[in-house]
């Protein structure tokens, strides 16, 4: 999605000010979504027993850490770029993960440094599994329109401004 995103921006024309910060916002998100899958992939592979899921775990967690890294530039980049903006408080689960992921990764490398050195073969970045949407949208039937929006039916009250004044001085006199 973030790639069609930045697909149709990029060939759609960059002539107003805001298509370049558009462009530079879907960057920095999508590699904080890649860092949070990258992330949640090396928790997975690291619950295995084999020492081979344990090295591409560790290689998982520190391939999130430099995505998390380049998120942090391309947050700086969308920031600067015109119109200049302050940079926005973290929230949510990338407030979780900006301190979770740099701590996993140093305790994870440190732990399976030994195996990380051992297999080197498979220190290559793995690729995330390619996961089928699992929520799809179902058909939905506008209801029928109710008769009360129907403005044929609509009767207006009209009561005259002095009508209404002298009406409100008379429940005002009697309070």
């Amino acid at each position: 999605m973030f790639v069609q995103a930045y697909h149709f921006l990029s060939e759609s024309g960059m002539s107003n000010m805001h298509g370049k910060k558009h462009l530079c916002f879907i960057k920095w998100k999508f590699l904080e979504a890649k860092a949070a899958a990258y992330y949640y992939h090396g928790l997975i592979l690291d619950k295995g027993t084999e020492p081979a899921c344990h090295v591409t775990a560790v290689c998982c967690f520190l391939a999130a850490d430099g995505l998390l890294s380049e998120s942090k530039k391309a947050c700086f980049t969308f920031c600067l770029t015109a119109p200049v903006t302050r940079s926005p408080p973290l929230w949510g689960a990338m407030k979780h993960l900006t301190q979770k992921i740099p701590e996993v990764a140093a305790r994870k490398s440190q732990m399976y440094g030994y195996l990380l050195e051992e297999e080197k073969a498979l220190q290559a970045l793995p690729d995330l599994p390619d996961f089928q949407l699992s929520l799809a949208p179902d058909d939905y039937i506008l209801p029928e329109i109710d008769s009360a929006w129907d403005r044929s039916k609509w009767e207006i009250q009209s009561q005259p401004l002095k009508e209404h004044l002298e009406d409100s001085e008379d429940e005002a006199e009697t309070e």
